[in-house]
């Protein structure tokens, strides 16, 4: 019985974008457990810093406003825009109406 609740628990939430095509081990990012959120932590742990993230996307041309360089609310969670188990929303937009998919 319990290998039947780990398969439905495995298939229950799937992961999406970069994250499913690089097989991200699911502890990568709960890195609190599997019964907590993804942490900055577990973001950090393959994004490097804030840092490298901003220079990454420095240079995005598609980008309206870059909210990792130019937002005024300071270094956010990964997690208040990026999610990975549904759909990411930029908090920016809260306010604004920006034009830019939050990945």
């Amino acid at each position: 019985m319990s290998a039947m609740l780990l398969t439905i628990n495995a298939n229950a939430i799937e992961l999406r974008g970069s994250h499913k095509a690089n097989h991200v081990a699911c502890k990568s990012c709960h890195t609190k457990g599997m019964k907590q959120a993804g942490t900055m932590e577990g973001c950090l742990s393959c994004h490097q810093s804030y840092e490298a993230v901003r220079a990454l996307t420095e240079g995005k041309t598609d980008l309206e406003v870059n909210p990792h360089i130019d937002g005024h609310m300071g270094e956010l969670d990964c997690t208040e825009c990026h999610h990975i188990h549904k759909p990411s929303k930029a908090v920016c937009n809260e306010c604004h109406g920006f034009d830019f998919v939050t990945p």
